[in-house]
């Protein structure tokens, strides 16, 4: 009898320690969840109309269900429990639209760093409806230093995902590359890297991986071989590679293949000037009466599409006037490469105004409905799906998915209605963090250093 006594007593004092160690172990969980800035929490967002960023049709009447910063559930609101838990909170979004956080995929923060203004920028970003951004390139000490402060939470910033850029060695004169390395040699470090025929481009992607860049951006001045090259080896090391659409002196066509490519009006220089060797903007080509029904560019596009490389048409670099690709043109060739199918994302490459307290992002969405013919719901599968495709993180965010983070923008007008609505955004959650916009004072932001 004593000694069964004993067992017992035994047994429940180890049920009582394991009890501890995993309270203790929650504990540690907790605290290291704080440290790494990470949500925590369960969080109903009630009743909302559902826009996830695939093809399908606005859903009203749904709840979205976030533990810590994933999505948990999605369901009909009459199917949530009647007792949700004393843990768990409500938040009333009964006549909003929820869509995935928005991607602007063409950015520069870094090129000449200036973290006064990238910070004020990248928050009006992320009260704008924008979770991710994708960095075109500049100095990664910065941009890494950017990203560790978005993803901790220590900045109200969209996520940043940056590139390492490769180019030919004469590229590397560029006044840009200068200011993005000071303090070193532009074409000797691995965010700014020159490539020859003798580079050792297993070990020249493997250094643009080891700067904790999300992909490769090739940029200038390299033969067509190598720019082929150089996107095998990235594909070999499932690592996105992006690309100008064209390198120079390399075709358009060694380009495809690439994870991405950017500029839609490029194709018409190399058709109007085919010859170009080196890259640079000035002295470009006369466009007049060029269309997207030229043959040189119906063939472009037709390869395009079969090689599955999605396009970043940058339709805010291309203005109604001066010497450049105009609008109009840039924007029937990204409705031919559209009706083609192929992907499109929407990335800005140019600085918003100051004064402006919504996104840059919000106008390329305008272009791409107004000048390419894109329906709102295409519009933004180019900022949320595809966006997220191009950086080879479809499986984390990009649609409203169980499993994929918690990023979304709540609107309190329909989008698909009219795509201006965007600048509707009553509140941003990006990784379960919330940023209500009643919260946002804008003020203009600084002025740029150059």
């Amino acid at each position: 009898m004593k000694r069964t006594l004993a067992i017992v007593a035994m047994t429940a004092l180890s049920g009582i320690a394991r009890h501890a160690q995993a309270g203790e172990a929650d504990a540690q969980q907790d605290r290291l969840n704080k440290m790494a800035g990470k949500a925590s929490g369960r969080v109903i967002y009630r009743d909302v109309t559902l826009i996830d960023g695939t093809d399908a049709a606005p859903r009203a009447g749904m709840s979205i269900v976030v533990n810590d910063d994933r999505i948990e559930a999605i369901v009909p609101t009459g199917q949530l429990p009647a007792d949700s838990g004393d843990k768990t909170r409500i938040v009333d979004v009964a006549g909003l639209y929820a869509l995935p956080g928005l991607i602007d995929s063409h950015v520069h923060y870094a090129t000449n760093p200036d973290r006064t203004y990238a910070e004020a920028e990248l928050k009006r970003s992320l009260y704008g409806g924008v979770t991710g951004v994708r960095d075109m390139a500049g100095d990664v000490r910065e941009l890494a230093g950017l990203s560790r402060a978005a993803l901790l939470n220590q900045i109200p910033s969209p996520d940043i995902f940056y590139a390492s850029l490769v180019a030919g060695p004469s590229f590397f004169k560029d006044p840009r590359t200068v200011a993005a390395a000071l303090g070193t040699q532009p074409g000797q470090v691995p965010w700014l890297y020159a490539v020859d025929e003798h580079t050792r481009l297993p070990l020249a992607v493997a250094q643009a991986r080891g700067t904790g860049a999300t992909g490769m951006k090739i940029y200038a001045n390299l033969p067509g071989t190598l720019v082929r090259k150089l996107i095998a080896e990235s594909n070999s090391q499932h690592f996105p590679v992006w690309t100008h659409l064209q390198v120079y002196p390399a075709t358009p066509y060694d380009s495809l293949g690439a994870t991405a490519v950017s500029h839609a009006c490029m194709i018409a220089r190399y058709v109007r000037e085919s010859g170009k060797t080196a890259y640079g903007h000035g002295g470009e080509p006369s466009y007049a009466g060029l269309t997207a029904d030229d043959p040189g560019i119906k063939r472009y596009i037709a390869a395009l599409a079969k090689s599955g490389t999605i396009m970043d048409a940058t339709l805010s670099v291309y203005k109604a006037d001066g010497p450049h690709c105009h609008i109009d043109l840039a924007g029937d060739i990204t409705r031919a490469m559209h009706a083609a199918g192929v992907r499109i994302i929407a990335g800005t490459d140019t600085d918003n105004t100051g004064d402006d307290p919504w996104p840059a992002l919000d106008g390329e969405l305008e272009k791409l409905v107004n000048y390419a013919g894109l329906t709102p719901q295409q519009a933004i599968r180019a900022a949320t799906a595809n966006a997220a495709m191009a950086l080879g993180r479809q499986r984390e965010f990009g649609t409203l998915e169980v499993g994929k983070y918690a990023n979304m923008a709540f609107l309190k007008r329909d989008p698909l209605q009219d795509i201006a609505n965007v600048r509707s955004v009553v509140l941003t959650v990006k990784r379960g963090h919330q940023y209500a916009r009643d919260e946002y004072q804008f003020k203009p932001l600084p002025r740029h250093v150059d």
